[in-house]
């Protein structure tokens, strides 16, 4: 059955899925004081990759990603793709629950089991993805408007702590750790929503999958490079290279008349909403993907035990918080590009080809794959 989303709460979604728990870490630390250089470089090598998701889902229209797949590489072929995406969504949610796991346990509750929180986590994604995609969606559209609106007005709390010498002197160090920044940011988060080829089953218009994509990943784009930056003036590059948590530091800092402290509380909850968005999301394609992968039409009794396996996976990829911040801070791995950018180039060159042959051998007919 396919869920129609609309535009807006497909955008919402996007963006909160983009963002999700992505600025628990320095992001582009490689880049140091340069780092918004490395934002606007990631945000230009990522347009037209996130272009081509979109132009993917609009040459899919009307038919699920699995209807598709089969069309386009035959029934065995398909189930592979499928599976790589599944495997792939289910890592990432492993990835995004340790992190979220490890904050938890590191900022507040102490002495509280990582898996205790990874379970309360996966407890309420299961919940709210046996409701399906709509809900998700609507939860979405609600919850970026808090999350944005807190963190908003947090920064600007912070605006007394700003200091702009800390991004002096532009490009100290040349032009490669702005390069190694632009490619981590691309890496965690920008090319993520790749897997929402197998959430977006319906939308309104053809052209839609156009503004949920782009207007979403510029959302989040724009959002996170503004926390970065003013976060990186308020502590420096120095401290924000060497912390764990420096936004969650640099709003520690705030203190308007010895009253309004503790703010850093508030940003911990927004970043708990965001990531738990993120892991419901993962879970959701990880038994959608799966489902197709072993021949079922209806992924629903898949969600459960995908969602409880991401329990002990997010204890056994990364144990440590050191490695945590090291796996979240990497360049790029080769599975990541692999799913993110060669598998969607495949797609929708093979879309182009057939959408092209059909056109030729079906004059006047609309083209579909």
């Amino acid at each position: 059955m396919k869920e129609l989303i609309p535009t807006r709460q497909g955008i919402a979604l996007v963006a909160l899925f983009t963002i999700g728990n992505s600025f628990i870490y320095g992001m582009a630390p490689h880049a140091g004081r340069d780092l918004w250089l490395s934002f606007l470089l990631a945000a230009v090598i990522a347009l037209p990759l996130i272009t081509i998701y979109a132009r993917l889902h609009s040459l899919t229209y009307g038919q699920t990603l699995s209807e598709a797949l089969t069309q386009l590489f035959g029934k065995w072929p398909s189930r592979a793709v499928a599976l790589g995406y599944s495997l792939f969504a289910w890592r990432l949610a492993c990835l995004v629950v340790g992190d979220l796991t490890s904050f938890v346990q590191t900022t507040s509750l102490t002495q509280t089991p990582q898996i205790v929180v990874a379970a309360g986590f996966i407890i309420l994604a299961l919940w709210i993805v046996k409701y399906g995609t709509e809900v998700l969606a609507r939860w979405s559209s609600i919850m970026i408007v808090i999350v944005v609106g807190i963190i908003l007005g947090t920064l600007v709390l912070m605006w007394s702590e700003v200091s702009f010498e800390a991004f002096l002197p532009i490009m100290y160090d040349g032009f490669k750790p702005v390069i190694l920044g632009a490619f981590q940011v691309l890496d965690f988060p920008l090319l993520e929503p790749v897997i929402f080829f197998w959430v977006l089953d319906a939308l309104p218009e053809k052209k839609s999958s156009y503004k949920v994509f782009l207007i979403g990943s510029l959302m989040a784009t724009s959002f996170l490079m503004i926390i970065a930056t003013i976060s990186l003036s308020v502590l420096g590059a120095d401290k924000y290279v060497s912390y764990y948590f420096p936004i969650f530091m640099a709003t520690a800092r705030i203190d308007v008349a010895n009253f309004l402290t503790r703010m850093e509380l508030v940003v911990g909850v927004t970043i708990a909403l965001s990531g738990f968005l993120k892991i419901a999301v993962c879970v959701l394609v990880a038994s959608k993907a799966l489902a197709h992968a072993l021949g079922f039409k209806d992924y629903r009794f898949l969600v459960t035990p995908v969602a409880l396996s991401i329990v002990p996976g997010s204890q056994w990829f990364v144990q440590t918080i050191m490695g945590i911040v090291e796996s979240a801070t990497k360049i790029a791995s080769p599975s990541d590009v692999f799913m993110e950018v060669v598998v969607p180039l495949l797609l929708w060159i093979t879309a182009e080809i057939r959408i092209s042959k059909q056109g030729e051998n079906k004059a006047g007919k609309p083209n579909s794959i």
